[in-house]
């Protein structure tokens, strides 16, 4: 009797009980052993105490961006814009006192930088369960609402002429470079590609995920037969995020994505025909999006050196998937239910990403240039389908011849 487990006891003691047809034994009998067992003192959670004030803050810069994955003067501008928002709850005057806002933001931190789960952060940060689930909560809506004036495209001209200058040279400083110049405020431009006019560059990454609840597993595999979600971005020439849309199931084509995204219907008004974004194979050519030429092996001089130069200009968005990526290691594989909840979280992503940029905190570790995974030049765009109206067809026929002109007139001048 001694090694059976309490709980078989409660169940057959209380089976036996169920089963009895004497009237001798009493309801206080089963009530008592009822009452024994579920008033048995819980054993409490070994938990690491006041982790952030005994070892994040002595941390070294380069231990503390090991473990976070950005600056302490990055974290600390993310941590004080939280802590003044509405979204940081102070529940002054009754119930459990709140978490302090830096508490909360490098659990955030820590869980999006490293492939830890809910319970190691718990355990290290000394949270309950319920408590990181709702700090969590607060964090992602927080970086959703500052989301819109983190990432966004350029309103004035200025703007968008200094991103298209971005494009065709970068800024660096000589104390950044290998050569040795005491000139520490002297800037030089290196030539990206020569490419004009390009106010981003488009693609799409998949991110893995876990089945979501309540979808059907075949709708979210992509071409390599895994789950995921499809991220579309559009970045500057500093990987900077300009536009993001989230939560697509992979297994619909990027230029189905693109055409539901909003971004599909505002790119003509932010470009006037003058700027343009850089697309690979699968997007449509337009005069706003710009396409290489397709290789059947009869490409002249100008169209490879055009798709070579388009190939030089357009690998930022591959460098801002890597970079976002690597710095946020849990992209690797979303561990969340629901796409919302997916979809908040990769966003929350973005937004730091961009952020961490704005401070000059740059990550490059061990970064990966011909990521597999958002290299899709290979596969053909989605042909119209035979149902299309013939107005439809007429007008993206239309479209795409306006596209080839200004393709052909950019492809000359990149010669010169």
């Amino acid at each position: 009797m001694e090694n059976i487990p309490k709980v078989i006891l409660f169940a057959a003691s209380a089976a036996q009980y169920l089963q009895s047809d004497s009237e001798s034994e009493s309801d206080s009998d089963f009530e008592d052993l009822f009452l024994i067992s579920i008033q048995k003192p819980r054993t409490k959670r070994r938990r690491v105490s006041n982790f952030v004030n005994d070892v994040v803050d002595y941390y070294t810069e380069e231990e503390f961006r090991r473990n976070f994955r950005l600056k302490r003067t990055t974290a600390d501008i993310i941590i004080n814009r939280y802590k003044e928002s509405e979204f940081y709850r102070t529940n002054v005057g009754k119930g459990r006192r709140n978490l302090p806002a830096d508490e909360q933001m490098y659990a955030f931190l820590w869980f999006s930088a490293n492939k830890n789960s809910y319970h190691e952060i718990c355990n290290l940060f000394n949270f309950s369960e319920s408590s990181f689930y709702k700090c969590l909560n607060n964090i992602l809506d927080f970086l959703y609402d500052i989301s819109k004036t983190i990432i966004r495209f350029p309103e004035v001209e200025a703007e968008k002429e200094e991103i298209a200058t971005d494009f065709r040279s970068v800024r660096y400083k000589l104390q950044d470079c290998m050569i040795v110049v005491y000139a520490p405020n002297i800037l030089y431009l290196s030539q990206i590609a020569g490419f004009p006019y390009v106010i981003g560059c488009i693609d799409g990454s998949y991110i893995s995920i876990r089945k979501p609840a309540n979808k059907i597993r075949s709708t979210y595999i992509n071409r390599h037969d895994m789950l995921s979600i499809t991220l579309q971005g559009i970045c500057d020439a500093k990987r900077r995020f300009l536009d993001v849309c989230i939560g697509s199931p992979s297994r619909i084509h990027d230029s189905r994505v693109y055409s539901l995204s909003p971004i599909s219907d505002e790119i003509s008004a932010i470009c006037h025909g003058r700027y343009h974004l850089l697309g690979d194979a699968a997007y449509p050519l337009r005069e706003h999006l710009l396409t290489p030429f397709k290789d059947y092996g009869n490409l002249t001089h100008k169209e490879r050196n055009y798709n070579l130069k388009h190939s030089q200009t357009r690998v930022k968005i591959e460098n801002s998937f890597s970079n976002l990526k690597g710095r946020f290691r849990q992209l690797l594989r979303l561990d969340f239910f629901h796409v919302e909840r997916m979809s908040k979280f990769v966003l929350a992503c973005c937004t730091l990403h961009n952020m961490c940029i704005n401070q000059n905190d740059i990550y490059d570790e061990n970064e990966n240039e011909n990521d597999p995974d958002d290299a899709l030049n290979e596969i053909p765009p989605v042909p119209i389908a035979a149902g299309s109206s013939g107005s439809q067809n007429v007008r993206n026929t239309a479209l795409r011849r306006l596209g080839e002109v200004k393709r052909n007139e950019i492809a000359t001048g990149l010669l010169q």
